[in-house]
Parts: structure tokens; sequence; C-alpha cells
């Protein structure tokens, strides 16, 4: 299940273009078909690439902790990278 998770994109990418696949090549191959299936792997190859989780930008607890209200209460976001 942890992989489903992670990889939705991906899997939703994939079943999306076999289902656009199937429902433009049922009639034949042509031109413009091509071309739609082109752009659509190319806008998802594009989406996956700009939306893609990064390495983390504190990666040392002590960067972490020293950041941390000194005492103060403070609000605290975590955020996974998937």
């Amino acid at each position: 299940m942890q992989f489903v998770n992670q990889h939705s994109f991906l899997l939703v990418a994939i079943a999306g273009i076999v289902i656009l696949a199937f429902v433009l090549l049922r009639d034949g191959v042509q031109p413009n078909d091509l071309i739609a299936l082109a752009a659509t792997v190319l806008g998802l190859a594009a989406a996956y690439g700009l939306f893609q989780p990064g390495a983390s930008t504190h990666s040392q607890v002590e960067r972490v902790l020293a950041q941390i209200g000194a005492g103060r209460p403070v609000l605290l976001e975590l955020q996974s990278p998937y």
C-alpha cells in the first residue's frame, strides 16, 4: 500500500495514457491521435518533473533545533515529500 501512496501520480498517469490511447486508437492510427498522445505524455512528464518533491532543506537536527523559538511557543509545520 505504501508503493501506491508514494507513486499514485505515476499510476494514475499511466492508467490515463492507456485509456486515452485505447479511445483514440480504436478507429485506427491517425496523425492527430499520435500528436494528442505525445502531448499528453509530455505534459504529464513535465508535471511530474515540476512537482516532484526535492530534498529536505533542514537535513541536520541541530539546525532545526536551533531555529525553534528558544523557549517561546512556536508553530511547527512538518511536510512529507510524498
